[in-house]
């Protein structure tokens, strides 16, 4: 049986596109017709009827006013408004023809972007070059260019053809030891005076350096003064349980003197700390009828204010000077200013 050979297929002939006549002779392709796009026809539409729907309540609020006013002729337009209103109903369309549309717009939307990937050309990409072996690397410079008789030559070679061995570094100098000795010696500080009250009793007062006493000299210097100005029971009382009181004495004119003593350098001032710590003590707790608080230095501007203040005497390093050499008043005495 002899099979039979079917026979090939023409291939088919592409249709020509349709060319539309034009006035003067001359053709040109029919365009395609785009599809109407269904979702800017659906919201043109939810627009208008959203717009119809407000004229409406507009529209229906005068006419209740209106009907208040004439209730029979509201019954007649009232009877002819609703076939009007019934025939733009029935032209509205309804949510499920405007989701159609919507669905129907993404469908297109994502159909023309799957289009556009597939016809995109690839992006080439360009390959790493491979990396040069050793035998394609240019010749190092010591190679190319060898040194001439008066550069420096290395004197061990290259261990990897590429560095040099550093010169070892040389060990720093030893840091001296001798201590540092300075071309001048500091003044030695003057050792404070101390002396006891037989010893103060037997010195002239007059030409005492306050200052230079220590601190409990110094109290027993300024009982000596009192004692020597007509306090005869004149004592210090100072320590760790004095309350800011050093020394305690009766004034000849009966009155109790409670002192306190402030061996200050002159850049060390009295504050009116020192003067709120003294006034809340002298009075209440020791009964003082003078309160005089005594310093080698000075009083800053707070200090003497608040003296003022609460009754104290102050007694600055010059009256302090003036009181013993007797060019001044004691602080109860002649001329002393008393709170």
């Amino acid at each position: 049986m002899i099979d039979e050979v079917a026979p090939a297929r023409e291939p088919l002939a592409e249709e020509p596109i349709p060319a539309r006549v034009v006035r003067g002779g001359a053709r040109r392709p029919r365009r395609m017709r785009r599809a109407r796009p269904t979702v800017r026809s659906g919201s043109l539409a939810v627009v208008l009827a959203a717009a119809i729907l407000t004229g409406l309540a507009l529209a229906f609020q005068g006419f209740a006013r209106w009907a208040g006013e004439h209730p029979g002729w509201a019954v007649l337009l009232g009877l002819a408004a609703v076939p009007v209103l019934y025939a733009l109903l029935r032209g509205m369309p309804h949510a499920r023809d405007l989701r159609r549309a919507a669905r129907a717009g993404m469908a297109e939307a994502e159909a023309d972007a799957l289009a556009a990937t597939r016809t995109a050309p690839p992006v080439p990409v360009d390959e790493p070059a491979d990396p040069p072996t050793r035998t394609q690397q240019p010749p190092l410079l010591a190679d190319a260019f060898p040194p001439g008789p008066e550069e420096p030559t290395l004197a061990a070679p290259f261990h990897d053809g590429r560095t040099a061995p550093l010169p070892e570094p040389e060990a720093p100098a030893p840091y001296a030891t001798e201590p540092y000795a300075p071309d001048w010696e500091p003044e030695p500080e003057a050792e404070a005076v101390a002396l006891t009250a037989a010893d103060l009793d037997g010195v002239d007062l007059a030409t005492l350096d306050f200052a230079a006493l220590d601190p409990d000299t110094f109290e027993e210097a300024v009982a000596a003064l009192c004692r020597r100005d007509g306090c005869a029971d004149a004592e210090t009382v100072g320590g760790a349980g004095d309350l800011g009181a050093d020394v305690l004495a009766t004034a000849p004119d009966g009155r109790r003197v409670v002192i306190q003593c402030k061996r200050y350098g002159p850049e060390n001032k009295v504050g009116s700390q020192d003067l709120q710590r003294f006034g809340g003590t002298c009075w209440s707790v020791h009964g003082a009828q003078l309160a005089v608080l005594v310093t080698t230095s000075e009083f800053t501007a707070p200090a003497e204010e608040y003296a003022d203040s609460c009754g104290i005497r102050c007694i600055d390093g010059t009256e302090l000077t003036a009181w013993a050499e007797g060019t001044g008043p004691a602080p109860w005495g002649p001329g002393a200013i008393l709170g």
